[in-house]
Formats: structure tokens, C-alpha cells, sequence
């Protein structure tokens, strides 16, 4: 079984190119219209009325959607089409993105997230599986470092634009009208990409089996078991720090919103480096050590939660100047860390899986990095915050225990590190 090449889909080149382009965009957008209800959390939850826990909730409702809807999705990025699948999510997200500029209570408000995470659903597995399709094996790590790049882009759009909206132009709600009007341009766009065929030895179609019996497949693969269980771990680190730490500096320093949108998107832009570095460094690693990637994934997310502890020693002492200074040269090292690893996981995702399971494979991934630990952490991290009295000490608690997170994936990694060869030959053989 293989992906059938013809002019109409070629590895490399400028349709790879213009896949590359369209995908990193739209990924890009995706977490700008997560991103922005960080930034602009504090100023809606006042003008709503809402306790932390009710906004926590309204961040979680988010990821339920994405829950629900993505292996659903995801089979059909595999059995359908994933240009078409990319392109019809993409409007549907960024049509509740703009709803949510128009709601009026903490019901509606959780029913436009929900929408918003159901867009976003058949994305990541769509645009994980065309962009690693459309380039040779030797150079998937540096595209999907590439395309994740896009990640840290959309969080700064999300803060520095969301947060000097919301405070100069309208209040919180003129980030979500704004917003929404890129996706749907782009995906008209996607619509236009090249997809692939896929077929068997014999030049035949593909038949694609049920949901079930290719989820079913998946989840007999160690590397899977074990890389899926990692990333619902480093889910609860890397959702609850980019949806709370916003809020913190606006209550710890009192600045507004466009203050603390500023110094985020100062700090993620550093954080750029990291799917850069993570994504040439797989691909080395790789070649170099036996899980090599997953290694690389599981140091670097250790010591991104060592970082996250350090940033939150500020809340010890909020007058030391010298501590506040080394807090802050913490946060950009902590962005570079965390955005390290995607690369490396979403590669080894594709490579211990057929041709026909690479979409569902990610999607998979997806659904286990928001169930296992994206849901629940913004939650938690709020439900804490109330428990321990609100204000920026409540939310450092909440934030520093969910850093220990990170080190569970760390050792989810090393795991899956050593299962990666054995089931990237299964494949090779046919076996899987």
C-alpha cells in the first residue's frame, strides 16, 4: 500500500510548497482564535461575572469539541478527502470565532468554544498528514517543525493583536470579530491543495475499514500507546500555562490586557526557535539513535517544566525586583522547550503508521492530547486558583502543579523512544 504520485501530487516542489504555505497559515489562525481567550480572559470574566472555575470551563468546552469531533473527522481525513476536510473545518471554526463576539453569558459563551474546538477538530490531523505526505521521509521533522512553527506565530497573533484590540478598540470582543474573517479566506484556499490517492501493490484503491477496526489497529502499536498517553500529560503543562499566564501578570502586576498580550507575544516570539530547533534535531536524532525523536521530545518537555517552576518563583515575592527579572529570562526558555517536542511527535505519529492510518493516527493524537490532559488542566488550574484564595497566588499554585504534568510525559517519552524502530520496520514489512 502507498501514496499514489502523479502530476497532480508530487513530493517536494511548489504543490508541496503551496500544502506547506496554506496549512502553516491555517494552523496558525487556529491558535490565534484559542490563543485570544487568555489574553482577554480577565476583562470578559469581569464583564460576564464569571468565577474562575466558569471561566476555566468555557476554555475546557473548547477542547470537548475537539474530543468528540476528531477521530470522527480524522477517519474521514483518511477515507474522504483531507484538502476538503481542512477547508470546511477552517470556516466552520472561524465562523463560531466570530459568534463568540456576540455572546451574552456564560452559556452561549461555552457553546461558541464548543463550535470552536469542533472546526478545529479535523485540522491538526488533515494538515499533519498532507504536510508530511508531500515531503520525503529525511526531511517530515524540519516541514512539521515548520508547519508547528506556525503555532508559536498564531499565540503571538492571538495576544499582542487580541490584547491591543481588546484594550484599544471595542473591549474584549473585537478580537473574536477580527479574527474570524482570515480562516475563512484561507479555507477557501484549502480547497485548492493537492490531495493524495492512496492505492495497493496492484495499482488498486484502497478499501478502507470501519472507525473502529483502524482505531483498533492504532492502539495495538506501542509507540502510539505510549506517545498518546505523553502528550495528554504535556497537554495539562503546555494548555493551562498559555491559557492562565496571561491572567497572572494582569493580576500580579495590574497591567491591562494589551500589556500582558505584549509581553507574551515577546516571549513566544523567542519561543519561535523551538519547533525550528526541535525539527532539524528530530530528523538528526533520529538517524543518529535508535526513538531518537521521542527522545529529543522527552528532554526537552522535562526541562520546559523545570522553567515553568522557576517563572512562578516570582509569586514568592512580587517587590524583589532581581527575583521578577530572573522569573521573566525564565518564560522565554520555558517557549522554547515546550514548542521543541511537537515536531518530533507528530513525525514519529506518522512513521509507525500505513499510508491509510496517518490522518486517523494524528487525529488520535489530538483526541489524547486534549482528553488526557488539555480538558481538564485549564480547569484544574482555575479550580485551584479558587480553592487557594484567587488573585496571582492562586493561579501560581495551580500553574506550578500543573508543571509536575510535563515530567510524566517526559517519562511517557523515554518509553515510547524505545518501541519506535521495531514498529517503524513493522511498517516497512507490511506487518501493521
Amino acid at each position: 500500500m502507498n501514496i499514489q504520485q502523479s502530476e497532480k501530487f508530487t513530493l517536494g516542489g511548489q504543490r508541496a510548497a503551496y500544502v506547506l504555505i496554506i496549512c502553516s497559515l491555517l494552523r496558525a489562525i487556529s491558535y490565534a482564535d484559542w490563543q485570544v481567550m487568555s489574553v482577554v480572559m480577565q476583562p470578559m470574566k469581569v464583564d460576564l461575572g464569571l468565577t474562575d472555575a466558569q471561566a476555566g470551563l468555557a476554555g475546557s468546552a473548547f477542547f470537548l469539541g475537539i474530543i468528540v469531533f476528531t477521530l470522527p473527522v480524522a477517519h474521514l481525513v483518511d477515507v474522504w478527502s483531507r484538502t476538503k476536510m481542512i477547508g470546511l473545518m477552517a470556516v466552520f471554526w472561524s465562523v463560531f470565532t466570530l459568534g463568540t463576539g456576540f455572546i451574552g453569558g456564560l452559556a452561549s459563551l461555552v457553546v461558541m468554544r464548543l463550535g470552536v474546538g469542533v472546526g478545529e477538530a479535523g485540522f491538526g490531523p488533515g494538515g499533519t498528514a498532507l504536510v508530511s505526505a508531500s515531503y520525503p521521509q529525511n526531511q517530515q521533522g524540519q516541514k512539521l517543525g515548520i508547519f508547528n512553527l506556525f503555532i508559536t506565530v498564531g499565540v503571538i497573533v492571538g495576544v499582542v493583536a487580541g490584547g491591543y484590540l481588546s484594550a484599544n478598540h471595542g473591549g474584549w470582543r473585537t478580537p473574536f470579530l477580527v479574527f474570524g474573517i482570515p480562516g475563512i479566506i484561507l479555507g477557501v484556499l484549502a480547497f485548492f491543495m493537492q490531495d493524495y490517492r492512496l492505492v495497493e501493490a496492484d495499482g488498486s484503491a484502497v478499501v478502507h475499514q470501519s472507525l473502529f477496526a483502524n482505531l483498533k489497529q492504532l492502539l495495538k502499536i506501542p509507540t502510539l500507546r505510549w506517545l498518546y498517553l505523553g502528550l495528554g500529560m504535556y497537554a495539562v503543562l503546555q494548555v493551562s500555562v498559555g491559557t492562565w499566564l496571561p491572567s497572572l501578570l494582569i493580576r500580579a502586576y495590574g497591567i491591562k490586557e494589551d500589556k500582558a498580550g505584549l509581553v507574551m507575544g515577546v516571549v513566544t516570539l523567542i519561543g519561535l526557535a523551538g519547533p525550528i530547533l526541535g525539527g532539524i534535531l528530530s530528523d538528526k536524532w533520529q538517524q543518529k539513535y535508535a526513538g531518537g525523536r521521542m527522545r529529543l521530545a522527552a528532554i526537552s518537555i522535562a526541562i520546559a517544566s523545570v522553567f515553568v517552576w522557576l517563572v512562578l518563583l516570582a509569586a514568592c515575592d512580587l517587590d524583589n525586583k532581581p527575583l521578577m527579572y530572573f522569573c521573566a529570562a525564565m518564560m522565554p526558555l520555558h517557549s522554547i522547550f515546550v514548542g521543541m517536542a511537537l515536531p518530533a511527535v507528530a513525525a514519529t505519529s506518522q512513521e509507525v503508521v500505513p499510508a491509510k492510518l496517518k490522518g486517523l493516527s494524528w487525529g488520535a493524537a489530538t483526541m489524547a492530547l486534549y482528553l488526557l490532559g488539555g480538558a481538564w488542566g485549564p480547569l484544574m488550574v482555575g479550580t485551584m486558583s479558587d480553592r487557594f484564595g484567587g488573585g496571582y497566588e492562586g493561579l501560581a499554585i495551580g500553574l506550578a502543579i500543573s508543571a509536575a504534568f510535563g515530567l510524566v510525559a517526559a517519562w511517557a517519552w523515554f518509553i515510547t523512544a524505545r518501541h519506535v524502530d521495531a514498529d517503524a520496520r513493522a511498517v516497512d514489512r507490511g506487518t501493521v
